[in-house]
């Protein structure tokens, strides 16, 4: 029976994060998963804990060893071509889950099929899924302050223009529709805000889900990088592709691209 979700993770270079996720996973994820690593040629060390952790997890793990770093479109389009799951997670490395995170994010989607793309609530990213600043101190704190936090705002959901991917999850049933990410942009973002879109034209709502926080540390997927420069290329790139899309779509009525896997 294949499991009711997939969670992809990406690597990098995130040994000391991946250890605290894993950790945080294995003590605040009941629903049957399977955990999907893709190790984007790190040089750290974490293929030694993979390993580990595909022997001692207590639900199914496949692992994907690249040779070279194939970045966040590529990486993940990887886990996202192996996942069996009825619901496709992509959670970054350098995050901690908490209690009921997973049965929260899939409530969003399955009480509402409108509903095409759903992300928590977190410290560090942008847009509506912010909460600064958090009134836990330590990681120590957090499970008992994010149960206090859910319980408080149960089925809340915040309707988003888009949803930043550091954890986003999706029903398989939308990503068939819609396509994966666009490999096309290299380091530097706008992947996210791509799929966001597609997603919209597809007829779906994006949503954070209010009761389901997830901390993330931010920001060490671009380490010793010249972020911004590659942020502007990749803007540069997603505005280009958008527009040329419009134009042709005034002209002939063209359906909205989409990138399958």
């Amino acid at each position: 029976m294949n499991p009711l979700a997939s969670i992809v993770i990406l690597c990098h270079n995130d040994r000391n994060y991946l250890r605290g996720c894993v950790a945080s996973l294995r003590r605040h994820t009941r629903v049957p998963h399977e955990l999907i690593f893709v190790d984007n040629a790190s040089e750290d060390g974490v293929r030694e804990d993979l390993r580990a952790v595909r022997r001692d997890y207590p639900f199914p793990v496949k692992l994907i060893l690249n040779r070279e770093n194939r970045f966040f479109s590529g990486g993940n389009n990887q886990g996202l071509r192996v996942a069996q799951g009825r619901h496709i997670v992509l959670l970054n490395a350098d995050t901690l889950v908490t209690p009921g995170w997973l049965e929260g994010l899939i409530a969003a989607v399955e009480e509402d099929p409108s509903v095409g793309l759903v992300g928590p609530c977190t410290n560090q990213a942008a847009g509506l899924q912010v909460v600064w600043p958090p009134a836990y101190r330590t990681p120590r704190e957090l499970p008992s302050w994010a149960r206090r936090w859910a319980a408080t705002r149960k089925g809340s959901r915040l309707e988003a223009p888009w949803l930043v991917f550091f954890c986003v999850l999706a029903p398989r049933r939308v990503l068939d529709k819609i396509g994966a990410l666009d490999e096309s942009y290299g380091p530097g973002g706008f992947e996210d805000y791509d799929l966001c879109l597609r997603a919209r034209l597809a007829g779906y709502r994006l949503v954070v889900a209010q009761d389901v926080y997830i901390h993330h540390y931010g920001g060490r997927g671009y380490a010793n990088m010249r972020y911004e420069e590659l942020r502007g290329r990749n803007r540069d790139k997603f505005w280009d592709k958008w527009d040329g899309w419009c134009r042709d779509r005034l002209d002939s009525r063209l359906a909205p691209p989409s990138v399958r896997a």
